[in-house]
């Protein structure tokens, strides 16, 4: 997997945007999560993946209203993208594949293989990542620094609990989004003090497809800085989005 190769010993600050899911997206959570981004200045900003949610390729019964709607859903994508581009234009950026953007790559091998291999027929190019400058990590995982990055593959019934599950797999600490949840746990072994968080999510609270549910779902993000070198010091934080608007230090920011 990529890792941060620099020996410049200064922190490194960092944003992590988690889920948006194109079409699916929450304007007031995006939009905070934007002005988040001017106030904080990060170094780095981590778009943590499923920015484009590919509904109409999910192998899951579908509203035929949405089945029509791919163009839609990338555009949704590429404006994402674009909006973080310009809120923190002089930051390193990366996109790590979730599980969403994966559905396009099964969806060509079960239904149109011959494509799969022709050039602009891959997410990087269908969102047009070249021209934000931003590097898409198909392994969905990203070492920098002390922290793992990465969109995340474990899920367990309760906020932390997610968290507790990719900490035990890791090793190491880490920042994960996949849940939509917003939790946390730290454990201090021989080897150290490790932390990881789950970030929440920018998509909508009540999407169309829970018709009658409440899900137990968080807007937010995560936040904070790794030491340069060989240093294994860190801050991780998250961010919670309420109503459009959410805190850094004793600041509230909205859009």
């Amino acid at each position: 997997m990529p890792s941060s190769s620099s020996k410049d010993a200064r922190a490194r600050r960092f944003v992590y945007l988690p889920d948006s899911h194109g079409v699916f997206e929450d304007p007031g959570a995006v939009a905070c999560s934007l002005a988040f981004l001017r106030a904080h200045k990060p170094d780095v900003v981590i778009c943590g993946g499923d920015h484009v949610d590919f509904y109409a390729l999910s192998r899951f019964d579908k509203d035929p209203r949405r089945a029509l709607e791919l163009q839609l859903d990338l555009d949704a994508g590429a404006s994402f993208v674009k909006r973080v581009r310009k809120a923190a234009p002089n930051a390193k950026l990366y996109y790590l594949q979730g599980n969403h953007e994966a559905r396009l790559t099964r969806w060509l091998f079960s239904k149109a293989a011959e494509l799969v291999n022709l050039r602009g027929m891959n997410v990087p190019s269908l969102l047009g990542l070249r021209q934000y400058k931003c590097q898409y990590v198909e392994s969905g995982a990203l070492q920098l620094g002390a922290i793992l990055f990465k969109h995340g593959n474990v899920v367990r019934n309760r906020a932390g609990y997610t968290a507790t599950g990719e900490l035990e797999r890791e090793g190491t600490s880490g920042c994960s989004g996949h849940t939509h949840r917003i939790g946390e746990v730290s454990k201090t072994n021989r080897g150290g003090t490790y932390k990881w968080v789950e970030a929440g999510c920018l998509c909508s609270l009540r999407p169309e497809y829970m018709v009658g549910q409440v899900p137990d779902w968080q807007h937010g993000l995560a936040y904070g800085a790794w030491a340069g070198g060989r240093s294994k010091r860190f801050s991780l934080h998250t961010a919670h989005i309420i109503d459009g608007k959410t805190m850094y230090g004793d600041k509230v920011v909205s859009a």
